[in-house]
């Protein structure tokens, strides 16, 4: 399984060659998370943009949030934000979710991820 973040699902929607093709490289694996749908929906300010984003969801699996999920995020937050990084909560529980799933995230935001331990990017 691959978990695709917002800025990859973002770019396809509008259109970029390369994350359309990343995508489609990793179908039928691609599921998200459930911030990165939160996400989607934070940017989706009317209702074609609404539509758009629920017509994306609706063909990956979307994961929640679980305490298991919860912890390894609290984990991750207290480990790597430091006074030279910071890790923000969104993307600790992504990273969380991919690591609690034992998956592959793929991002375009590679340093945002890169230094948490035992996390594996998909690019």
């Amino acid at each position: 399984m691959v978990i695709v973040d917002s800025d990859v699902l973002i770019s396809s929607i509008r259109g970029n060659k390369m994350a359309v093709q990343l995508i489609r490289k990793y179908m039928p694996e691609v599921s998200i998370s459930v911030v990165t749908e939160m996400e989607l929906y934070i940017g989706a300010t009317n209702k074609s943009k609404k539509d758009l984003v629920a017509k994306v969801l609706s063909v990956h699996e979307v994961i929640p949030i679980n305490k298991s999920i919860g912890e390894i995020a609290t984990r991750s937050v207290k480990t790597y934000n430091t006074a030279n990084r910071s890790l923000y909560i969104p993307d600790a529980f992504i990273a969380a979710t991919c690591l609690h799933e034992n998956c592959r995230l793929l991002t375009f935001n590679t340093k945002d991820f890169k230094f948490i331990k035992g996390l594996h990017l998909a690019l």
